[in-house]
């Protein structure tokens, strides 16, 4: 017993008695005689089981969170949050709760975080704020409206809370439940604000009546509208005392949460139920793609009209046009040291303006679309002046309101169509005064196009209205009134129906094939009248209209390459053609007998005759196998020939309008109308076609069809670098002094031309003082899109031998994002598709065509002519970096450029020799691959 522990005995005595006598019994057995063990002896049996034990506490579930405080500025930039409003109490300050999650479905938390600046008496949330509103029924015809409640400042240490604009309210009390689940009671009690702003001090306290009746109507619906967005926590002004240290790492993608809901009842409302959902996101997206108004934190219209009421009004005066025109603006630029962008002010304001208050959603998006075709000048809102703005729909576009009120999208997008008012029509047709019902139209407005034209005042044939009631009496829904006013000529997506008695045009090229002994070109084609094949006229003597009741005529362009030692280049050159433009054949010279009558006339192009497919015609063009082509002395509309022996990726297209001759409606409505079709292009059997980067349906979500030259090249963009090729350069300098000095430039003309300080009688060789810049499509489409962002904004002129066409895109927005290639280029990602990849043997792209004598002495002798011909003296701009700084114009991005191989506006004989490595960091998967840095 001496190695029993006795210091455990009084608490496990019983146990370790028996257990230290088996002991000692089983010690004496097995010493006893020294003998055999003997065998093991059976198992026993299985004992029973015990009892189970009691159940252990339930564990916590693990829930992944994302933490804004641990998310670093470019996570926050890059961030995607979803959210839903679960509810609004407003019994004071009104409680909204809402939950907030990634785009993975995990929790968003840690959203509370404050600033406060050193004037401040109360902080404010840096990343959440909220507006809230009633919807006021409309009367007397008029439409509703929706009616701010927030209109009230924070008081500061040196000011006192006053009346204000609508706003938004960040100030209150957030609760973060950890759980992405949120509680926030507003800063400002709704339910006294009539009574709160009633009280306040103001200079003239009549004014208060701008801001409506801001009695809070529990009946009405009402919307809230959560917004999250702003600066990452550390960056911009989003510290603790609001001083910016950093530039602002803005949220990409805010989040908007719209809830509309009755607060007497508590409930949701559908928006059918609301009957205000006139316009939706996904439509201004096709254009836009999204919004940066306001830091980029507005992105869905259901918003914009919270706080773009007629409220805006408030503090500021009427101000009133004079002969159609309101106070002249001053223009002030100034370019930002760092990016190089110029910017705009304008003053005065006008941001209430003949009794409109401009602020208004309604009426300023209509402006905005409206913008260069407004009968009144001089517009300003806010540094929006929208004289410089404008629609890029197709012919007079901005009439497309389904464009924007799209059915698809928006349940009562229709009220464009149903609900007319003097408001929502008035802020196009803004020439009208309503009061009198006197006034110029549209229609007057774009027939005073002559420098000093005044406009006639054609008026408002229902007169003056003092209200909405008796619009819709004559403007009625029905297709032949208010749909048929808003009609363009064309079938589109967003205008699938013209005018009755208008027929619309479609091409097909079926094929093309050159002969390899005649070099004679044939062209199966078709064009269809309303669905139904045409049929041509028979050949004739001096054809000029190939179609009975219209006027005009298609043809086709021919486009081509030529190799040089051996290589075929990547782009059209049309070689031997001025300004390397395309052959061009009309259908009528096909079918003019008059020029192919004698084997031995110079003029011989071809023939058109039925093809023995049905609805078919083949179009024969005459190759350089045959004496008479290669003769410069061809009449207009006539080819020297088809395509030279040894052309390569040989293209066709089929483009050009008919005229449709009509009676007119009314005195000065047009005879004819034109009426474009989608141009199409064929590459010639057999030959390499040429690469496609450019989406043209991604175009039509801002252009709808983009048509230019009259109507001659309509969307397709394979059709327009037939002719906007690498040595299409300016034209514009090739206008003799005697032309100009006869030319009549229109009143817009001579304002842009006021702004470039030309003079067109400063002779002699006035025109070589016109812009100079490449046509080719990359450059002249990356500049215009550029506009203002670049920092030489893409300007030049055009002579179209009768018309002078001076472009100029100082002040032209891209309305959505324009580091975003995709908005335009083809997504796929073959070497012949991908706007990332400049082909071997792409082309340089031609500034000015120039030759040897004119690069010496620009003399009346050689200036003129030397404009069109391709040498190795020409200004040019290698591939690579013709892409890049038709954008990036910079200094310092130019000095990058050829400091890496690169030539800018120099001469082709260097561009020849010059080795760009711009593919070492830009290439496909390199560090700075287009793809990746312009997402």
């Amino acid at each position: 017993m001496k190695y029993f522990d006795q210091s455990r005995k009084s608490q496990h005595s019983p146990h370790w008695v028996k257990l230290a006598a088996a002991s000692l019994l089983a010690a004496a057995i097995a010493g006893c005689g020294g003998g055999s063990d003997g065998a093991p002896g059976a198992t026993g049996a299985t004992g029973a089981t015990g009892a189970t034990g009691a159940t252990g506490a339930t564990g916590a579930n693990l829930v992944a969170t994302v933490n804004v405080a641990a998310l670093s500025p470019d996570q926050w930039a890059d961030a995607n949050f979803t959210g839903v409003v679960t509810g609004v109490t407003i019994a004071s300050a009104p409680v909204v709760t809402f939950r907030v999650n990634d785009a993975l479905g995990n929790p968003v938390v840690g959203l509370g975080n404050t600033t406060k600046s050193a004037t401040a008496t109360v902080a404010s949330y840096a990343n959440v704020s909220f507006t809230l509103a009633k919807l006021v029924p409309g009367s007397n015809g008029s439409p509703s409206k929706w009616v701010s409640y927030l209109v009230t400042t924070v008081p500061s240490t040196t000011t006192a809370s006053a009346p204000t604009r609508p706003s938004t309210d960040n100030a209150g009390a957030l609760v973060d439940n950890g759980d992405g689940s949120y509680k926030y009671t507003f800063y400002r009690d709704i339910t006294t604000i009539k009574a709160t702003v009633a009280a306040m001090t103001v200079t003239s306290p009549s004014v208060l009546a701008d801001l409506g009746d801001l009695t809070y109507e529990s009946t009405l619906p009402h919307r809230v509208v959560l917004v999250v967005s702003g600066a990452a926590r550390g960056t911009g002004s989003n510290t603790a005392n609001a001083v910016t240290l950093t530039p602002s790492v803005n949220m990409k993608t805010p989040l908007n949460v719209v809830y509309d809901f009755v607060p007497a009842t508590g409930q949701a409302i559908a928006p059918a139920s609301l009957q205000r959902e006139v316009v939706a996101k996904a439509s201004c997206n096709s254009c836009h793609e999204t919004f940066t108004f306001h830091g980029g934190a507005r992105q869905d219209p259901r918003l914009c009209v919270t706080c773009h009421t007629d409220q805006r009004k408030y503090g500021y005066a009427n101000v009133a046009s004079t002969l159609g025109k309101f106070p002249a603006l001053t223009e002030t630029a100034s370019v930002n040291a760092i990016t190089g962008i110029t910017s705009f002010t304008y003053s005065p304001q006008t941001r209430v303006a003949d009794g409109e208050v401009a602020g208004n959603f309604t009426t300023l998006v209509h402006k905005i679309h409206q913008g260069k075709d407004l009968v009144k000048a001089n517009y300003n809102y806010a540094d929006v002046a929208f004289n410089n703005k404008g629609f890029s729909k197709l012919g007079g576009g901005q009439k497309m309101c389904s464009t924007c009120h799209d059915s698809t999208n928006a349940v009562n997008a229709n009220n464009w169509n149903t609900k007319p008012s003097r408001m929502a029509c008035g802020s196009c047709h803004d020439g009208i005064d309503w009061a009198t019902g006197f006034g110029s139209t549209l229609a007057d407005k774009a027939a005073a196009t002559a420098v000093g034209a005044v406009m006639a005042r054609s008026g408002h044939v229902g007169l003056a209205q003092s209200d909405d009631s008796l619009c819709v009496l004559c403007h009625r829904p029905g297709a032949a009134d208010i749909k048929a006013s808003h009609y363009t000529n064309n079938v589109t997506k967003n205008n699938p129906v013209v005018a009755t008695g208008l027929v619309t045009f479609t091409y097909e090229i079926k094929s093309a094939a050159v002969n390899a002994t005649s070099n004679d070109l044939t062209i199966e084609f078709g064009i269809k009248k309303d669905g139904v094949p045409v049929t041509l006229l028979a050949p004739a003597l001096a054809m000029a209209n190939p179609l009975t009741g219209f006027t005009g005529s298609p043809g086709f362009l021919l486009a081509y390459a030529t190799p040089a030692a051996g290589i075929t280049p990547a782009d059209y050159d049309n070689t031997g053609v001025k300004q390397a433009q395309p052959l061009s054949v009309s259908i009528a010279a096909l079918l003019n007998t008059t020029v192919n009558a004698a084997a031995a006339n110079i003029g011989t192009v071809g023939s058109i005759a039925a093809s023995t497919n049905a609805g078919y015609y083949v179009a024969t063009i005459r190759g350089d196998g045959s004496a008479v082509c290669g003769s410069a002395t061809n009449g207009p509309g006539l080819v020297k020939c088809a395509f030279p022996v040894g052309a390569k990726m040989r293209a066709v297209a089929l483009q050009g309008t008919f005229s449709q001759t009509v009676v007119p409606a009314k005195v000065g409505d047009p005879s004819s109308i034109s009426r474009p079709a989608i141009s199409v292009v064929k590459a010639v059997t057999g030959d390499t076609v040429r690469r496609t980067i450019v989406n043209p349906a991604k175009c039509s979500n801002c252009h709808e069809w983009f048509v230019g030259h009259g109507g001659s090249r309509v969307y397709e963009t394979q059709v327009c670098v037939l002719c906007h090729n690498p040595g299409m350069a300016t034209s514009g300098r090739g206008v003799t002094d005697s032309f100009l000095a006869g030319y009549a430039f229109t009143a817009a003309d001579v304002t842009m031309l006021t702004e470039w300080g030309f003079n067109k009688l400063a002779t002699p060789e006035a025109a070589l003082k016109f812009p100079v810049t490449s046509n080719n499509f990359k450059d002249m489409i990356h500049g215009v899109h550029a506009g203002r962002d670049r920092v030489t904004p893409f300007v030049d002129v055009r002579d179209r031998s009768s018309v002078i066409v001076l472009l100029d895109f100082k002040r032209m927005d891209f309305p959505g994002k324009l580091s975003n290639c995709q908005t335009c280029h083809s997504t796929t990602t073959t070497a012949a598709t991908t706007y990332n990849v400049v082909p071997a043997n792409t082309l340089p792209s031609t500034y000015e065509s120039v030759n040897a004598a004119y690069a010496t002495t620009a003399t009346a002798a050689n200036a003129k002519t030397s404009l069109n011909t391709r040498n190795t003296t020409d200004v040019v701009t290698t591939p690579f970096a013709a892409a890049c700084v038709s954008c990036h114009d910079s200094v310092a991005t130019k000095a990058h450029v050829t400091l890496n191989g690169g030539l800018i506006m120099g001469a082709r004989s260097a561009a020849l020799a010059a080795t760009e490595s711009c593919a070492v960091c830009h290439g496909v998967g390199k560090t700075y691959d287009p793809v990746a840095v312009h997402k």
